[in-house]
């Protein structure tokens, strides 16, 4: 009697089983849920730097053509295998006396479903007008505030 008894508890019980059950969906879903978490940032990170790849072949498009942009434009264009939209934003800069130097921000947003989603990257460029009088720099008047040259 001894005998049966001994072998009859070597097995798991449906219990035990039902646990270890549990706790292999608990890690699977928990599983699931990093791996989508990770496909997702990597997702963010391609169309940022391809948003950012199209916001530099623009910049070179503007200084090899010497194109001077004198006014806000919008955009949309088919570029590393995606549909992107691209702003333009001119103002004058910052430094005075200058007024052959525009500055540009170029904006790129990725356009999903034909739907435009907030831009992932923009730059400032600066352009030269050579057909205007660059003027002067005085630094005299700027102060430089702890700076050294």
């Amino acid at each position: 009697m001894r005998y049966l008894l001994a072998k009859r508890q070597t097995g798991f019980t449906l219990i035990e089983v039902m646990v270890a059950l549990a706790i292999l969906a608990v890690v699977a879903v928990a599983a699931s849920r990093a791996s989508s978490a990770y496909l997702n940032s990597v997702d963010v990170l391609r169309t940022s730097t391809l948003a950012h790849f199209v916001a530099q072949n623009i910049a070179a498009d503007i200084r090899i053509q010497q194109s001077i942009i004198k006014a806000n434009s919008t955009q949309t264009l088919n570029s590393q295998g995606r549909e992107w939209q691209v702003v333009m934003s001119v103002s004058d800069t910052a430094i005075p006396a200058t007024p052959a130097l525009n500055q540009v921000n170029i904006r790129v947003a990725p356009i999903i479903d034909s739907q435009v989603r907030n831009a992932v990257t923009d730059i400032d460029i600066l352009i030269a007008d050579t057909t205007q009088d660059t003027g002067s720099l005085d630094l005299a008047g700027i102060s430089n505030s702890g700076a050294r040259l």
